[in-house]
């Protein structure tokens, strides 16, 4: 019986993990032609916005990463930049970062607005299938599945414009390519695959990691509902207790709900 007992186990891990991806798979039909494609929209223009205006300080700060000898403070290194290369390097990078942060932010907050609730779900129906708890899903749980979901999506976006933007500030060969011209050359010369994949490790530790943002978030808020509610639940209370109930008290008068 000891001998059989992981077996048994793995074979046990492995039903739950095809029942969770059944139910996600029956979620997701259900729910795909109700998507909201507003949290794409939103999430692409201000990601693209927030770091587009960003992008004079990431060119500095990959020139002090790349040459800290040369530039060893913000202020120095961006007037060394304008001095020899002009204003219009400062923002040397910029379609790649609007292109690829705009994506990145459409398909990180997108995905995971769209997919809390259908894990949410899937989460209640497997507890309830497997009996565990009390069938309502874990909240916390679902929202930390559906960020890491969402910011694994979004790290396979940016890491292609992330390597032609460094290249863009960093690489004299690349002055001038643009977005579309820089992919190309960096596919010749280190293939599609590699292009796509350098870096994706620390970019997915970076991401994923963000999760922990977002969940917390949701959380924040549903805390603070439930805590505004318990308060002003006692705050009337404390009022109805001590106003209506005084001047019943002294006037005599009565008061009916």
């Amino acid at each position: 019986r000891k001998q059989g007992k992981p077996s048994t186990m793995k074979w046990t891990k492995r039903n739950h993990l095809l029942t969770f991806f059944a139910l996600l798979s029956q979620n997701v039909s259900a729910s795909a032609s109700s998507i909201d494609y507003r949290y794409f929209l939103a999430g692409g223009t201000s990601a693209a916005i927030s770091h587009g205006i960003t992008t004079p300080i990431d060119v500095v700060k990959t020139r002090m990463q790349s040459d800290p000898s040369k530039y060893k403070s913000l202020l120095p290194a961006t007037a060394t930049i304008i001095k020899e290369e002009g204003a219009g390097a400062l923002v040397k990078g910029l379609g790649p970062t609007l292109v690829g942060y705009g994506i990145e932010g459409a398909m990180k907050f997108g995905i995971y607005e769209v997919s809390k609730p259908l894990v949410l779900s899937v989460m209640a129906a497997l507890s309830a299938n497997l009996h565990i708890g009390k069938g309502g899903g874990n909240k916390g749980l679902s929202f930390l599945l559906a960020s890491i979901a969402a910011g694994a999506v979004a790290s396979l976006i940016l890491v292609p414009m992330e390597m032609t933007r460094i290249r863009m500030v960093t690489d004299p060969e690349f002055e001038g390519v643009g977005l579309v011209g820089g992919l190309a050359r960096l596919i010749e010369e280190a293939g599609l695959m590699k292009t796509l994949t350098v870096g994706l490790g620390a970019m997915l530790a970076k991401q994923v990691s963000s999760a922990y943002f977002f969940m917390t978030i949701v959380l924040l808020k549903v805390w603070s509902i439930a805590l505004y509610q318990m308060v002003s639940s006692i705050s009337y209370s404390l009022f109805n207790l001590f106003f209506y109930n005084g001047v019943s008290l002294t006037g005599n008068h009565q008061f009916t709900t």
